[in-house]
């Protein structure tokens, strides 16, 4: 699956093209683009008019903060995989749960050693293996802190399998 195809795939996990405030949130989201995370994202400055962002910003931010550090992945369901885990926990925290997986250094950084251990695995495994790795961390996380997660929960364990669905 190419960006381009799964691309409007996390969009709609992420809420479509909307803005809205997330009750955890110090700041508004549009498309899944957090402002505090994204401060100088051009869009804003259309949103700040009352104006809807061209897509073409909301393209560009999703696949050169989430879908290019990947582009080193062979397998495009892999790496589609990767890039919508990494919109919804950054690309170091996605990087160091793929090496957790492959059981290599988990250090978040998608090199040489994690590219091999990578193209060892079949795909069929990796993606079931990533996802169960996946909704083990979002259980961690919200049982850790579940004043700010907890209402999360259900949302990333149905995120985490509706994309494990597209790539199956």
């Amino acid at each position: 699956m190419a960006f381009k195809e799964v691309l409007p795939k996390v969009l709609q996990l992420e809420g479509g093209l909307k803005l809205h405030r997330n009750p955890t949130e110090q700041a508004e989201t549009y498309a899944g683009i957090y402002r505090k995370a994204h401060p100088t994202w051009e869009g804003w400055k259309w949103i700040d008019r009352g104006q809807k962002p061209p897509f073409e910003l909301v393209e560009s931010l999703y696949y050169e903060n989430f879908y290019k550090p990947f582009e080193k992945v062979k397998d495009e369901k892999v790496k589609s995989l990767l890039f919508e885990t990494a919109v919804n926990l950054g690309v170091k925290q996605t990087v160091k749960l793929l090496q957790k997986v492959l059981g290599v250094k988990t250090d978040g950084i998608l090199g040489v050693i994690t590219l091999q251990a990578l193209d060892s695995v079949p795909e069929e495994d990796l993606i079931r293996d990533f996802t169960l790795a996946r909704i083990a961390f979002y259980t961690a996380l919200a049982n850790k802190n579940p004043k700010r997660y907890a209402l999360y929960l259900r949302g990333w364990v149905n995120r985490a399998l509706e994309a494990m669905s597209w790539v199956s």
